[in-house]
């Protein structure tokens, strides 16, 4: 165990650093004391294992809210006594700590002012900044608007030009459809009178044929039935 005699120097008063040494050695337990010197500085009075007690010395080391350490010196290392059972802070008059106290309280309150004109501030400039946004927002919306209605125009004018040229193709082309009826419905009654024509040609050739067979038919029957007559005539002498 060794016992070491620190001075820490900076701005370590009426900033709350003895309550934040107290709290790094109770959680690392490093026994002693804290307490301001007159000075200015702070005086830390602590046993613990070597290397307990350089890592504390260098978490105490720290800038952080309104506590700025510019240096810590150990001014005296030695064997432990074991004297101290914990960690504590050593106070002074009721007076000084009064003043340490309202130091502090002062020093955070001016802060948290600070803080509050701060956001006071940014809040403005981000409502500033959203008005604006919001402004820009309606031109665009405008300018959106316009160009909506101006392409709605322009597909209007291109679809009744789209309409009037397929009705103008759709007009030609019923015109060249009935054309093409007119032509087939003729050519269809120039065949129909060709063939009504041959038609009639076979029918009277047909009528000629039939003719012929029946006469070359009756003319058959006649040698049929004078042989057949023959032929009785024979057999009965």
């Amino acid at each position: 165990m060794i016992r070491a005699r620190v001075i820490v120097e900076g701005e370590v008063q009426k900033v709350g650093y003895r309550d934040f040494v107290q709290k790094v050695a109770r959680k690392l337990g490093v026994n002693g004391y804290v307490e301001n010197l007159r000075d200015g500085n702070v005086q830390i009075v602590c046993e613990a294992e070597e290397p307990v007690l350089n890592g504390f010395l260098e978490k105490i080391n720290v800038k952080r809210d309104f506590i700025d350490v510019e240096k810590v010196q150990v001014v005296e290392r030695r064997e432990s006594t074991g004297e101290f059972e914990l960690f504590e802070i050593k106070y002074g008059s009721l007076e000084e700590e009064l003043g340490e106290r309202m130091g502090t309280a002062v020093v955070y309150a001016g802060a948290t002012r600070e803080s509050i004109k701060d956001m006071h501030k940014d809040l403005k400039n981000s409502i500033s900044k959203i008005h604006e946004d919001v402004k820009g927002t309606r031109l665009d919306i405008k300018d959106m608007h316009k160009d909506l209605k101006n392409s709605i125009s322009k597909m209007h004018e291109d679809l009744e030009g789209s309409v009037k040229e397929m009705h103008k193709d759709l007009k030609d082309g019923i015109m060249g459809v009935r054309s093409e009826i007119g032509g087939m419905r003729q050519e269809m009654n120039d065949r129909f009178d060709e063939m009504a024509k041959r038609y009639d040609a076979i029918s009277a050739e047909l009528v000629r044929t039939r003719e012929e067979l029946t006469r070359a038919v009756n003319g058959l029957l006649k040698l049929i039935e004078e042989f057949i007559r023959q032929r009785r005539q024979e057999e009965t002498e």
